[in-house]
């Protein structure tokens, strides 16, 4: 998996739907289909357009037709939250045991809070901090280039400055150069004074596998779209779920859906290369959820192969992106859950509170590599080790050990609580 991290140097508007209020609204987000036309548009203005059977038609197909899958690009800390997900749909209280549900995971789910009674509500937003959208309103011009007297327009962009980050899958690693290579790029409308991102591409250090369907308790599988997904059935009708046939290609096995929360909508977009507007499709929306049955235990592999290739049609165009399973909002059991859990990581590394008084000169770049650990810096693990192999008493190393068993997160956390007076 290699990630894509575009900066706004300039506003930007990505295209929202019409609107009938005079508002030219924007995307919170960047569509992969955005994403892949930005590319393709600055592949154009640097190569130009190229005949058939030349090496530079070939890289464009290669780039372009199904070589890379681009995924949405979303705000650090953003996710579209499934619609199988339920919330309080009035502020919840700090005695409710439990804040959201996930329908695909929970059995029975209340239709109120047992706890204070609101009404429990689908989440229709991207969850985490919106980006900064600027409305301007101006007079509306007309077809003749003059004002139209008593008629006002609005139209809203993201900020420049602002970061987004997604997905490239890419079976050519050698084609992530090229992309690279391209930019800046400019994404949205109005392109000519809007919408200039630099491109930074990396491929991710550990390996991380792509956002994939989860396993279930009792065997089934979670699916959850991050982009929109656009599925036939046999007939090719537009259908609400993957196709039976897809799954069992996909998985290796027979598979189907058993469960669905699902909302339609109408994606069509622009081809850039033909100066014209793509055909419209019916869609599922980015945040459809699906519950699986396959007819037998799937490897990790198949699941990892899943995430890798997407769902349904166009997906190299950008959609039927897989998403990874939400953070649900702690409810009082969960935080009580939380608190527990913290409690035993720092009684795992309870020898480490007495270094400062034992070994005061050690402490300090002790504590600075084991922040630096946190951050993920590998020298300081090697650093790390090296004491925990080799301390200067064996509870100390000991406690070394399991901290170097932690994850990033619960490190941080660990190395925040040690660090205070």
């Amino acid at each position: 998996m290699s990630e894509l991290v575009l900066t706004l140097r300039q506003p930007a508007q990505i295209g929202d739907r019409a609107r009938e209020d005079f508002v030219l609204g924007t995307q919170e987000h960047v569509p992969g289909t955005v994403v892949r036309g930005a590319f393709a548009g600055a592949w154009l203005a640097k190569n130009g357009v190229s005949a058939p059977g030349t090496p530079e038609r070939g890289e464009f197909l290669q780039l372009f037709e199904g070589g890379v899958r681009f995924g949405p690009l979303l705000r650090p800390g953003t996710e579209f939250l499934p619609l199988s997900v339920v919330t309080h749909k009035y502020q919840e209280k700090e005695t409710c045991a439990e804040v959201e549900y996930d329908r695909a995971l929970a059995g029975e789910t209340p239709l109120r809070c047992p706890d204070c009674g609101s009404p429990l509500d689908q989440v229709k937003t991207l969850r985490g901090g919106r980006p900064q959208v600027r409305r301007r309103t101006s007079v509306s011009i007309g077809e003749s280039g003059v004002a139209r007297r008593g008629v006002l327009f609005t139209r809203e962009t993201l900020d420049a400055g602002q970061e987004f980050r997604g997905t490239l899958v890419a079976a050519d690693p050698g084609s992530l150069a090229i992309l690279a290579g391209l930019g800046p790029i400019r994404i949205g409308g109005r392109r000519t004074t809007h919408g200039l991102a630099d491109v930074g591409i990396r491929q991710e250090a550990d390996g991380s596998p792509l956002p994939a369907a989860q396993r279930r308790d009792d065997g089934m599988l979670v699916i959850r779209l991050r982009s929109p997904g656009i599925f036939t059935d046999a007939q090719g009708r537009p259908s609400r779920d993957p196709d039976p046939s897809e799954l069992t290609e996909v998985l290796g096995t027979p598979a189907h859906v058993v469960h669905r929360w699902t909302r339609w909508q109408q994606v069509g977009g622009w081809h850039v290369a033909s100066g014209l507007p793509k055909p419209a499709e019916v869609a599922v929306v980015a945040g459809s959820t699906y519950v699986i049955s396959a007819e037998r235990t799937l490897a990790d592999a198949a699941l990892d192969e899943l995430g890798r290739r997407g769902l349904g049609l166009r997906r190299y165009e950008g959609f039927g992106d897989l998403a990874p399973p939400p953070d649900l909002k702690p409810g009082l059991r969960a935080r009580q859950q939380e608190a527990r859990r913290l409690r035993k990581l720092m009684d795992a590394v309870a020898p480490l509170r007495g270094v400062p008084v034992r070994f005061p000169d050690r402490w300090p770049p002790l504590l600075a590599a084991m922040t630096a650990h946190a951050d993920g810096d590998p020298a300081a693990t090697r650093r790390l080790r090296g004491i925990a192999e080799t301390p200067p008493d064996p509870g100390i190393g000991a406690a070394l050990a399991k901290f170097l068993e932690f994850s990033p997160h619960d490190a941080a956390y660990v190395t925040g609580e040690l660090a205070r007076p």
